[in-house]
């Protein structure tokens, strides 16, 4: 269906609809106003973001032509404006670029982007002052294995390195915190030992079950460390 090498594993993702919710309910606090989701993929996060922001000016994006096309049928009968876009590519960005937010939303896109400053240099020009950008990416540089290089991760973050190239493309970080603990151990054994370019469904469906005991778990660990990164930083 895709050029996107990783599209079996985001159809996964797509039924584990308890981990969007979680997903979507920590970031959704700080979104406001038009709002523009980068690499919205299958559509997976823009469903709830149109349903929970109703009143808000909603613009959906890709680097795939043939998502952009998926989501265009998919929402275009919702006002929803969608846009293909590389942030690496100039000619994309300037198609949008007339166009501004009050905030953006990236869930693991920036690890995707081999000039990530340079991206993210785009998305503070497609900002309106004082807007908010909201990003999750992958941690943790040990749990780097074949399912990043299968979906063509770039890299896993450290809080240090994302901070450091936040602040040097103008943003100040508001909030930083681990996510997803637990989903550490899925990725390591499947990765990582059974070197599994493909993540388990059924292993997927257990864990999404699994996800109010999760928060649980969160809530009485801490935030330290996860799998992932979530990130809210303001434009300076």
């Amino acid at each position: 269906m895709s050029e996107y090498s990783g599209h079996e594993n985001l159809e996964t993702a797509t039924k584990r609809k308890n981990f969007t919710k979680w997903v979507l309910d920590e970031v959704s606090p700080v979104l406001k106003g038009n709002i523009l989701e980068v690499g919205s993929g299958l559509g997976t996060f823009s469903e709830y973001i149109i349903e929970r922001f109703p009143e808000s000016s909603i613009t959906l994006s890709d680097v795939s032509h043939i998502y952009v096309k998926n989501l265009e049928e998919k929402f275009g009968s919702k006002k929803v404006d969608v846009y293909k876009l590389d942030l690496n590519d100039s000619e994309d960005f300037q198609k949008i670029l007339h166009k501004k937010f009050d905030s953006i939303i990236a869930i693991n896109v920036l690890e995707h982007i081999k000039d990530d400053k340079l991206a993210l240099r785009q998305l503070h020009d497609l900002l309106n002052l004082d807007g908010t950008l909201v990003i999750l990416v992958p941690a943790n540089k040990f749990l780097y294995n074949v399912i990043d290089k299968s979906i063509d991760h770039w890299r896993r973050y450290t809080k240090d390195e994302l901070r450091t190239k936040l602040q040097e493309c103008h943003f100040s970080i508001k909030r930083m915190f681990s996510f997803n603990i637990l989903g550490m151990i899925g990725w390591y054994v499947n990765g990582n030992i059974c070197k599994n370019p493909v993540i388990n469904k059924q292993a997927s469906g257990i864990f999404d079950k699994l996800i109010p005991i999760m928060k649980m778990v969160e809530k009485l660990l801490g935030r330290k460390i996860g799998l992932s990164i979530i990130c809210f930083a303001k434009k300076v």
